[in-house]
């Protein structure tokens, strides 16, 4: 099932299947790990609709849910 990495729950193990977000936004989460099979985990959570974090490529990343909302991952 493809959803937003915003959906994951807490210790679940994705990987990333495309990014919607505008050109600069793409390349920048890109840069960070987000990449077409990819394997990313939440790690942890904030308040809700706030920022979450997740782990990609060994590195602890904190994304809005706004961000989150355009990366798509499949479970």
């Amino acid at each position: 099932m493809v959803l937003p990495l915003s959906q994951i729950d807490v210790g679940k193990k994705v990987k990333v299947v495309w990014i919607a977000s505008e050109a600069g936004m793409a390349t920048r989460l890109s840069d960070l790990g987000f990449i077409p099979d990819e394997e990313v985990s939440c790690i942890l959570t904030g308040q809700p609709g706030g920022m979450r974090a997740y782990l990609v490529r060994n590195a602890v990343i904190a994304l809005r849910q706004q961000n989150s909302n355009e990366i798509f991952v499949e479970t």
